[in-house]
């Protein structure tokens, strides 16, 4: 029952009239119908008498919507039967057992007459709305269940979009999903709000500070569905004129919060900065999904496009909200549950179903790459296939023509080493009858001079022999170590021309020092004339002769090699005498293997050689 039609108002301006003053004057009262409006936010008197005539509950309940500030008072034939506090703003603790804020349970018996008196003051700067009116508790309680049951319902769906939108962030840290989970956040907090709800579990004690974050609530879900469409529609990059001064929105949204806070802060105008919000943010709001869609729709894709229906929806719902707020006021929050809950289930439905519509594109458009990819993959395998067995058969072709190369190579080498093998023969041979024959008629020359000579073309023919013996090894695959090769031709000239055995040959050559076939020839000769001059010339009447070679190998490829006897040396009225070839010819053999030579007379002679090699 609405207690409307009974009411009888007084303004009290000031704020200083008392309950116990105005019970014993009711001619102070006029009509609550004649009433004219007044100050919004002054205080205002109520006063209506009430018959409870087979009342069926006794415990009556007396409700209101909205107002920020009640105070009840029950009289009984001018006696006050109880004080109660309600209101909006009322902090909880001033709240009667069984009471809430918008309501109070008055304790009235059957068939006896009441008059209620109310001091009302409304702080928010509305006009304020007297909609008091008394129910049946049963009856106020099912009403109350029924809207909180449908409330539930609504939130926990958003809860559970909440949570899922959180949980895809976490796993794809795909970015739309963190500014839908900003959009669904704040409207849903600003359903909350608007409900009453994060007032009763959060701020209980303190209503009022609790209420300014209403609207700043809508904000931040404006400005994360504002990024939901810049990033998932690409803005950015797609649309960069647009861009451009799009980005002025969220900036113009916060701007416009901080003005708001600070108007209901210091004011509590609330009227004010719900004006602001309808005539200033929404037409700017309209303005700006005007141009998005009117620009970006058509080049959006049809996953996208669902997100701008989602769009469409929430101007529309802004809108209706606007309209409602320039009319009715605040009997707008009595839907704002409700469209904001349904408006956020809506968005993220289209989101959602656009988002999967696009990775269902995707998937299409991937398995199309993918059988693209395979076809391109099938063709180069079988171009590869082809190119392989081409050249597969381009080197049989060539193993089989390098196969034959290879038997005609042999053969030659064959051949070439049967030559070889003759002709080795035969030089050996030759150079044998040579010294056979030079050796048989040494014994039938009795000039000393022609002797001499005779002795030292066989000691020539025995250092080629050797020389011929120690190529043909090396053809068949060993080197020529220069200490063997050194010590044999020794010890065979000192058997020519030092019959007593008396010189000493000592050698300080490394094992492993060996010389290539293109050196051995000349080399040999060089110590052939070597040992020759010593022997026929260095060591008459010597105690002690004794011959030292000495050689080396450097870092650079060179033979440092040394020759040296303790002889007599070079007579200086001698030298023509006794060098007249041999000197000339180990100078011209040590010019073909581009070495050098030094001599020197101290103490005997000695030979230096230096021979790249």
């Amino acid at each position: 029952m609405s207690l409307q039609p009974w009411f009888t108002a007084l303004e009290d301006a000031a704020g200083i009239s008392t309950a116990g003053d105005l019970i014993h004057r009711p001619n102070a009262f006029i009509p609550l119908a004649s009433l004219p409006k007044g100050n919004p936010v002054s205080v205002y008197w109520l006063r209506a008498t009430v018959r409870t005539s087979d009342v069926p509950d006794p415990g009556e309940v007396l409700a209101f919507s909205h107002l920020t500030f009640v105070e009840v008072y029950l009289y009984e034939d001018s006696n006050l039967i109880t004080h109660r506090l309600a209101g909006a703003f009322r902090p909880g603790s001033q709240l009667n057992d069984g009471d809430g804020r918008f309501f109070t349970i008055l304790p009235l018996e059957k068939n006896k007459t009441y008059t209620i008196l109310l001091r009302v003051q409304h702080t928010k700067h509305f006009q304020p709305r007297f909609d008091f009116e008394m129910l049946p508790k049963r009856q106020y309680f099912d009403i109350v269940r029924s809207r909180e049951f449908i409330d539930a319902a609504l939130l926990g769906a958003v809860t559970l979009f909440f949570v899922y939108t959180l949980l895809s962030w976490i796993v794809s840290r795909f970015r739309p999903y963190g500014w839908l989970l900003l959009f669904i956040g704040g409207v849903g907090c600003y359903v909350i709000t608007s409900g009453g709800y994060w007032i009763d579990w959060f701020s209980p004690e303190h209503p009022a500070g609790a209420w300014l974050l209403n609207i700043h609530f809508l904000h931040a879900g404006t400005i994360g569905l504002y990024f939901l469409v810049a990033d998932f529609w690409r803005l950015k990059k797609d649309f960069p004129k647009l861009y451009t001064w799009a980005r002025l929105v969220p900036v113009i949204i916060a701007g416009s919060s901080v003005i708001i806070f600070f108007i209901d802060y210091f004011t509590g105008n609330y009227r004010l900065a719900t004006l602001l919000t309808c005539l200033v943010g929404q037409p700017l709001m309209l303005a700006f999904v005007a141009a998005i869609l009117y620009t970006c729709w058509p080049r959006l894709k049809p996953a996208q496009r669902y997100l701008a229906y989602g769009i469409l929806l929430t101007e529309v719902a802004g809108l209706f909200l606007a309209l409602n707020a320039l009319i009715i006021h605040e009997r707008t929050l009595s839907s704002i549950s409700l469209v904001g809950a349904c408006l956020v289930l809506t968005v993220f439905l289209l989101f959602s179903t656009g988002l999967k519509e696009e990775m269902r594109r995707h998937e299409v458009a991937k398995q199309a790459a993918l059988e693209q990819l395979n076809r391109l993959q099938q063709h180069q395998n079988n171009f590869l296939e082809k190119r392989v067995e081409e050249r597969t058969e381009q080197l049989r072709v060539s193993n089989q023509r390098l196969q034959n190369q290879k038997h005609q190579l042999a053969e030659r080498n064959t051949k070439i080493e049967l030559l070889i093998n003759e002709l080795n023969h035969r030089v050996k041979n030759n150079l044998q009858l040579l010294y056979s024959l030079l050796s048989l008629q040494l014994p039938m020359v009795s000039d000393n001079t022609s002797r001499d000579i005779l002795m030292g073309n066989i000691g020539k023919i025995r250092a080629m022999m050797l020389v011929n013996e120690k190529l043909f090894n090396f053809e068949k695959g060993r080197s020529i170590g220069l200490c063997e090769f050194i010590l044999e031709l020794a010890l065979h000239l000192q058997k020519i021309y030092d019959i007593k055995d008396k010189t000493r040959v000592l050698q300080n050559i490394p094992a492993d020092l060996r010389l290539s076939d293109k050196h051995t020839l000349s080399f040999g000769l060089i110590l052939s004339e070597l040992f020759t001059n010593t022997f026929k010339h260095a060591f008459k009447d010597h105690p002690d002769p004794c011959i030292r070679v000495e050689a080396v190998m450097t870092g650079d490829r060179m033979l440092h090699f040394t020759y040296s006897d303790n002889g007599t040396g070079i007579p200086v009225n001698g030298t023509s005498e006794k060098f007249t070839m041999g000197i000339p010819l180990i100078k011209d053999l040590t010019r073909q293997m581009n070495g050098q030579m030094t001599i020197t007379g101290d103490q005997g002679l000695s030979y230096s050689f230096t021979i790249p090699v």
